[in-house]
């Protein structure tokens, strides 16, 4: 699944999620050296050095183009770090 991280520094990063389970997450992105997962703590995912990220995950059908419930994340999509 498509999926948009964003850092608190401002960086969102455009990923595809690889596996999940209730409290993890494994992703890869272009420009990564290797998959990266995110814990969850609470109701906050966070990286592997604690930072809490925003999660958006983007849905494409036929009819659609982008589904998020943050337009914030969906809008910026074009200009993402990858």
């Amino acid at each position: 699944m498509y999926t948009l991280i964003g850092y608190p520094v401002g960086v969102i990063v455009e990923a595809v999620l690889l596996a999940k389970a209730p409290n993890r997450m494994r992703f890869a992105a272009a420009g990564f050296p290797d998959v990266f997962e995110l814990r969850r703590s609470g109701s906050q995912w966070l990286t592997e050095t604690g930072q809490p990220v925003e999660i958006e995950f983007i849905l494409f059908s036929a009819r659609q183009g982008e589904c998020s419930s943050k337009p914030a994340l969906a809008g910026a999509a074009g200009a993402a770090v990858s």
